[in-house]
């Protein structure tokens, strides 16, 4: 049974969503600055995003087989 099913959540939203409550109880335990847990979460965004990526079909090495 899903709570909310227009939420559409997987499980690589799950990770996000943990890492992104790691960053803050980090926050509240080290005392970070607000300036350090938005530096810390636009990181783990874009790594997200980045693994999210679909891989070049381009063959960058071709010119090494002439």
């Amino acid at each position: 049974m899903m709570m909310y099913p227009y939420l559409n959540l997987g499980p690589r939203d799950g990770v996000l969503i943990i890492a992104a409550a790691i960053m803050l109880a980090l926050t509240v335990v080290f005392n970070w600055s607000v300036w350090e847990l938005l530096f810390a979460v636009v990181a783990v965004v874009i790594a997200f995003l980045a693994g999210s990526m679909k891989p070049s079909k381009k063959n960058v090495l071709a010119f090494l087989k002439k």
